[in-house]
């Protein structure tokens, strides 16, 4: 029997075609990971129930690293149906960085030794997180929804279905698939008032010229280059701390310029920590000479003095003059330092500086006026009529014992 030429190799494009389709099916069966004591056919159960309930999350899942070598849902959410009470907002730790660490061991090493272990613990020292007690939907979304969730999972600064790396093209730790994100996940929590580093940053030279090489990023500086989980923290050792950042710097900058920046960063810091326990001692005088009660926002140190600090005062439940020493340390001489410190001109002196003297100086001006009425109220007898202070609806007025 005859074959025409032309048939013979469409059999045989057939033919391979086919086989073709049989080998990758043959390897992506073969390349499925699926954790011990579970089966293939339990991570099919699972795709199938969820891929309709989060088409999303499923979509990026299929093209992440995790989706393309066989890493199935099971791999990270366990064999049983998802609880109720694990598709609220409210439960972040669904997937522990314990169970990352199976696969990622020296990334979970290194996150262990960062200060977002300690985040939770952090949060929860303070006045603020306690008054929040009383409004627990501010306290999941206004604390919770940074500090636990850094403190406790991996997808604070980790998509939690997508592996796409959010440096920016042309840094050294990129992977294949870049987001272009210079900030690498850290301004998810690291702005605001409180601590603006991400606008810092964004305002900064550094920034510029990441924008034209892909570096430096927040890693770039912030993190040892052998371990880019292992954040640098000056605040717990900061000699030790500032020298690990320093050998960073150099791989830019010469010795000499470093030095002196570093300089001019200490002199600012000092500065300002001055007019903030300026405005401190002003304050303190209110209360050692009885013009000024301590409020009910407020915890008292060893001499029965309200704090003062981050952790024993609050922007709520407090007084006028004290609500702006919150704002005065709090925002102020953090935006200052953080300006400084990331070398953005714009926050170390108009959001930092400027903000700092005006804070100040209502501070000086408020304690002057209640120095005067307080005078006032002694000579005539006269006494002002005080409002209640408004408390939460779900408040119970027991909220700082555990702190007292």
């Amino acid at each position: 029997m005859k074959f025409n030429g032309k048939v013979v190799l469409w059999l045989l494009i057939a033919v391979l075609l086919v086989g073709g389709i049989a080998a990758f099916a043959m390897s992506a069966e073969q390349k499925t990971v699926v954790p011990e004591n579970a089966t293939l056919e339990q991570a099919r159960e699972f795709e199938e129930f969820y891929k309709d309930k989060v088409p999303g999350k499923y979509a990026m899942w299929k093209e992440s690293a995790h989706g393309k070598n066989g890493v199935t849902c099971i791999n990270c959410h366990g064999t049983e149906p998802l609880k109720e009470k694990d598709l609220k907002l409210a439960n972040f730790g669904i997937v522990k960085p314990e169970t990352c660490g199976e696969c990622h061991q020296k990334e979970y090493e290194g996150f262990k030794e960062t200060r977002h272990v300690r985040a939770v613990e952090f949060s929860k020292k303070n006045v603020r997180y306690h008054l929040l007690d009383g409004f627990p939907a501010m306290q999941q979304q206004g604390c919770d929804s940074c500090h636990t969730k850094v403190g406790e999972t991996c997808t604070s600064c980790h998509q939690g279905h997508t592996t796409a790396s959010p440096m920016p093209k042309n840094s050294p730790h990129q992977s294949t698939e870049v987001t272009g994100n210079f900030t690498n996940g850290c301004e998810n929590c690291h702005m605001g008032p409180d601590h603006p580093q991400r606008e810092a940053y964004e305002s900064s030279v550094h920034y510029q010229v990441a924008q034209a090489t892909g570096q430096p990023t927040c890693i770039t500086c912030h993190t040892d280059p052998d371990n880019n989980h292992e954040i640098i923290a000056i605040r717990d050792n900061p000699e030790k701390g500032w020298q690990r950042i320093r050998e960073n710097c150099l791989k830019c900058h010469t010795a000499e310029y470093v030095d002196d920046a570093w300089a001019q960063v200490q002199e600012v810091i000092a500065e300002t920590n001055r007019i903030v326990d300026e405005a401190r001692k002003i304050i303190k005088g209110l209360y050692e000479d009885g013009i000024l009660k301590p409020s009910p926002g407020s915890l008292l140190d060893e001499n029965g003095l309200p704090m003062l600090n981050a952790k024993g005062t609050s922007y709520s439940h407090v007084s006028a003059i004290e609500n702006k020493m919150f704002e005065l340390f709090k925002y102020a001489q953090a935006t200052t330092i953080k300006g400084a410190k990331h070398f953005a001109p714009d926050y170390a002196h108009w959001h930092g500086l400027a903000d700092l003297w005006t804070k100040y100086l209502e501070i000086k001006e408020e304690a002057e006026r209640l120095r005067l009425e307080h005078k006032l109220k002694q000579a005539t007898g006269v006494e002002e009529e005080e409002y209640p202070m408004y408390q939460y609806r779900k408040a119970t007025g027991n909220e700082l014992e555990q702190l007292k």
